[in-house]
């Protein structure tokens, strides 16, 4: 009882200091007071009837939503309003550039990530979906005190977190006697009291400009696409729906993996109507059917690997060998190769999320397969879990005998190759090595990991970021949290300076870098301004394909046909085998030379602060 009366006791905490969105002071309490209640009365009058009525908080909300969504909105005006302090706090807890709070996600590339709807959302509901890394942690000690904040800093001593005034405090993890994770944002609702729908538009009208990269806010959202000189890209096919991943077959058709259970292919720069494949998957947020590779004998051996969430008889992870015959498969051509855990007993805030899915074959001949934590965290380093994994089996399914976990595990669990991953979206192995390149999704920040056999990422050890213990994996780059995905090695027949690097993008800034696996530190921008990628790919003819999903996660709110395949190839190797049926790509493309980019930098405390020591 006394823990409960402790939660309660932080609920209504959370409720009376979270920032609000006008400067108002908060009434004082009144007073209760004894009313003595007569007995009730018989009525001998006929029944009423009453037509309820939405609440006006629903009408206002349904208001500025219906506003937002059928005007543009002036981003100017929305960017005043986004920096008056008096009435929106926006910069109290967010920064854009290097202006504003730490309390918050920095919203800088907000517009990347979430389209309009999406935004809409976020801000008349804000505990709807909270950004992980940004939940509030609640603490009760075993002084009696309770605090709340969010998490920036954690190791197996203490806890560094930000309270919603944006101070800067640490508690030791000794005098913690409870804590849980709260489902309610620290950014109150009630956004539609202080505008004017009109006013409401124009600041999502500014949100929706935030992206990577010298964006004006005469840009629009579409902006220009940017890369070097030197190089011909072109638009393959368009329609898309919730693309996930790619693969080209040594013929130059491509396999494209939607995420609602379809496989599409690309031929002869066309996108068959007809799928290759459709599959039973679990549609929900980052569930569904997620990565596609094929046997490296193909075609030879004729099989086609699919990794996809399936909802029965639970939710779990499935991984499947097909065979393709033509440009179609036989669906009773499966063969189940490895089926992951019930996702419905292993947590996490938003269990949907951090899913993982990618598979790649590696020089080994063996199937590697990337399981994300579900933010579940714990997961990840236990090993009678999948989740939190690099995976790796047979093309037939069973387990190499030479796993680096083998005598420790038993049954499907000898199939872990590699541990203390988040949400390895995708990965690639460096050719002629057995060095996995692992981008790993945030966590504070993006990593860039080299993992082999037996290693361990540290997650959730470790927050995401640089560290020095020798027993963990720690990232050759990073950067502050935004969604790093798509990775391949170029081929060597790329002129100087791209051929060999390692090639990755990142999925809310929109821009594809390239890194030198040789010298980390030397990291070029390649492309900005794409409309979230999510995949990529070199084919044998030294063509780049570039996946784009231009679509958030699969929810109430999500957009078909949105997503887009293009191909990149340097001028030098003339035109791309997919050039019959394509179009030369639809916006200004800029040419510049490769720029170098500084290192990633250490993270920091916020402002460089030092914590205030939580005193009992």
């Amino acid at each position: 009882m006394q823990s409960v009366l402790k939660w309660c006791a932080v609920g209504a905490i959370l409720a009376l200091t979270s920032p609000g969105f006008a400067e108002d002071e908060v009434s004082p309490p009144r007073v209760a007071t004894r009313i003595e209640m007569e007995p009730p009365r018989v009525s001998t009058a006929p029944p009423l009837t009453v037509t309820s009525k939405p609440p006006l908080k629903a009408i206002r909300v349904e208001k500025h939503a219906f506003h937002a969504l059928t005007n543009q909105g002036n981003p100017n005006n929305g960017q005043q309003l986004f920096n008056r302090q008096g009435l929106t706090r926006c910069t109290i807890c967010h920064k854009v550039g290097q202006a504003g709070g730490d309390i918050g996600p920095n919203l800088s590339s907000i517009g990347g990530k979430f389209d309009r709807q999406h935004l809409i959302d976020a801000l008349l509901h804000p505990s709807n979906q909270i950004v992980e890394g940004y939940r509030v942690t609640q603490f009760a000690l075993t002084d009696g005190q309770i605090t709340s904040g969010i998490i920036k800093t954690e190791s197996e001593t203490a806890i560094q977190f930000v309270d919603n005034q944006g101070d800067l405090f640490e508690v030791d993890v000794n005098d913690i006697e409870e804590r849980k994770t709260s489902d309610v944002s620290l950014m109150p609702e009630g956004l539609e009291d202080s505008l004017s729908p009109e006013q409401f538009t124009d600041l999502i009208a500014y949100l929706e400009t935030l992206r990577y990269g010298d964006v004006s806010l005469e840009d629009g959202v579409a902006g220009a696409f940017r890369a070097p000189g030197g190089f011909i890209a072109q638009t393959v096919v368009t329609g898309l729906t919730a693309a996930a991943a790619l693969e080209v077959l040594p013929d130059g058709r491509v396999l494209i993996s939607e995420q609602t259970g379809q496989l599409r292919m690309v031929k002869e720069g066309k996108l068959l109507e007809t799928p290759v494949l459709s599959v039973d998957v679990e549609r929900n947020r980052e569930r569904g059917l997620l990565g596609v590779t094929i046997d490296p004998n193909f075609p030879e051996s004729p099989y086609v690997y699919t990794c996809r969430i399936k909802n029965r008889p639970y939710t779990h992870h499935c991984v499947s060998r097909w065979t393709l015959d033509g440009d179609t498969i036989d669906p009773a051509s499966e063969l189940i190769l490895l089926q992951g855990d019930n996702q419905a007993y292993l947590g996490g805030n938003d269990p949907a999320s951090a899913q993982g899915g990618a598979l790649h074959f590696g020089e080994d001949g063996c199937l590697y397969i990337s399981i994300g934590e579900q933010t579940a965290a714990t997961p990840a380093r236990a090993l009678n879990s999948l989740l939190g994994k690099i995976l790796r089996i047979n093309p037939d399914g069973t387990i190499p005998q030479d796993n680096p976990f083998v005598d420790r595990t038993q049954g499907k669990y000898q199939s872990i190759w590699a541990i203390g991953l988040r949400n390895p979206y995708t990965f690639a192995f460096r050719p002629g090595t057995e060095e996995a390149y692992v981008n790993d999704v945030g966590g504070n920040y993006e990593e860039l990991n080299v993992v082999g056999k037996g290693d361990d990422a540290a997650w959730p050890r470790y927050q995401h970021g640089p560290h020095n213990d020798p027993n963990f994996v720690s990232p050759i780059y990073w950067y502050p949290q935004a969604c790093i995905c798509a990775g391949d090695f170029a081929p060597s027949s790329w002129p100087a300076p791209w051929g060999g690097r390692y090639f990755f993008a990142d999925f809310v800034q929109g821009w594809v870098r390239a890194i030198n696996p040789d010298d980390p530190s030397q990291v070029l921008n390649f492309m900005e301004r794409t409309q979230r990628p999510v995949d990529m790919r070199f084919a044998k003819d030294g063509t780049l394909y570039l996946l784009l999903r231009n679509a958030w996660v699969f929810d109430g709110g999500f957009r078909t046909g949105t997503g887009a395949l293009i191909a990149v190839r340097p001028s030098s190797l003339g035109p791309t085998r997919v050039a019959e049926g394509t179009s030369e790509l639809d916006r200004e493309w800029i040419q510049r030379r490769a720029v170098p980019l500084p290192p990633p930098q250490a993270p920091q405390q916020p402002d460089g602060r030092r914590p205030r020591r939580f005193r009992r």
